[in-house]
């Protein structure tokens, strides 16, 4: 009876030994992670990049199209924070990708705020908005370009 404890104890020690650790980090994951964002990410950045104050009758659209938007750049983000890169040059793509998708996120919340006030009937602020939207867009995509090349997503 030892001997089968012992026997079955030694298994499961070897089989753990042999089981790749769940949070192995390699550049691979962090590609395949951020892979189904690609699409959309090209997408999402170019509508924040030609975003213009919008007419009244159109806030509720341009509103609608925005959540997505965020929901977007929150969910690549959610991606490469779960996953991490075993290169040094994955990590600094890793760093840029996340620091451009923060920017991005700041260039939306802008853009909402421009919607909201056109709503409001506040112009004045809807232009400082714009302004806002795109100086964070600006900076979003040259990190984003730079993060994806070193990922090699494109």
């Amino acid at each position: 009876m030892p001997m089968k404890r012992v026997g079955l104890s030694l298994l499961v020690i070897v089989g753990l030994a042999v089981a790749p650790a769940p949070g192995w980090a390699t550049d691979a994951s962090l590609k395949s992670a951020l892979k189904p964002y690609k699409t959309r990410l090209t997408t999402d950045v170019a509508y924040l990049a030609g975003f213009k104050v919008p007419k009244k009758s159109a806030v509720g659209g341009v509103l609608k199209k925005l959540s997505k938007i965020t929901k977007d750049l929150q969910g690549a983000a959610t991606a490469a924070n779960r996953n991490q890169a075993s290169s040094n040059t994955g990590r600094q793509g890793r760093t840029q990708v996340l620091a451009g998708l923060h920017d991005a996120t700041s260039a939306g919340a802008a853009a909402r705020a421009c919607a909201k006030a056109v709503r409001s009937g506040k112009g004045s602020k809807a232009k400082t908005d714009h302004k806002q939207v795109q100086s964070n867009i600006n900076k979003a995509i040259p990190l984003l370009e730079s993060g994806g090349t070193k990922l090699k997503l494109f």
